[in-house]
């Protein structure tokens, strides 16, 4: 594994997020074509890293944030990265009579839809159904479907 995540700071800082993502691919087709690893347990550990790795961030960004407030500017470079501090206003549209009646309108049709997919889900089946005035044999509908499988780690 040693060869495959690379360690902190080892990362050559020069790189852009699209070169990282090159290098990422590089290295996990390696890893493919080599044959000696078990992938399976090789992706259980990375999604492993991926989970501290996310929380490592999360608890350390507010440390960061006062950091890079302190320089006062709003945009300037650092360890050769490119830092913006931003803002973001979050309204709250809750004291609008016409909104809250438009919003609960949306969780309506929300809730109808989904009831729909359900009831289609479970009626799913071709139907022959007869046109009384022609007498053609018209079919119903099938769902269309695709299937596709992914894979869950639970930690």
């Amino acid at each position: 594994m040693g060869k495959i995540v690379k360690q902190l700071g080892t990362i050559e800082k020069h790189l852009h997020k699209k070169e990282i993502v090159e290098l990422a691919k590089e290295n996990a087709q390696a890893v493919i074509d080599n044959g000696k690893y078990d992938l399976l347990k090789v992706y259980v550990e990375l999604k492993r890293y991926e989970t501290y790795l996310k929380e490592l961030i999360q608890c350390l960004k507010s440390s960061a944030l006062n950091k890079a407030t302190k320089t006062g500017q709003k945009s300037f470079d650092y360890n050769e990265a490119r830092v913006n501090i931003s803002t973001r206003t979050k309204w709250n549209f809750s004291v609008d009579h016409k909104w809250i009646e438009l919003d609960n309108q949306i969780k309506q049709l929300i809730q109808e839809k989904k009831d729909r997919e359900k009831y289609l889900k479970e009626n799913n089946k071709v139907r022959t159904i007869i046109d009384k005035e022609t007498g053609l044999i018209l079919e119903g509908f099938v769902l269309p479907k695709e299937i596709e499988y992914g894979i869950t780690i639970k930690l």
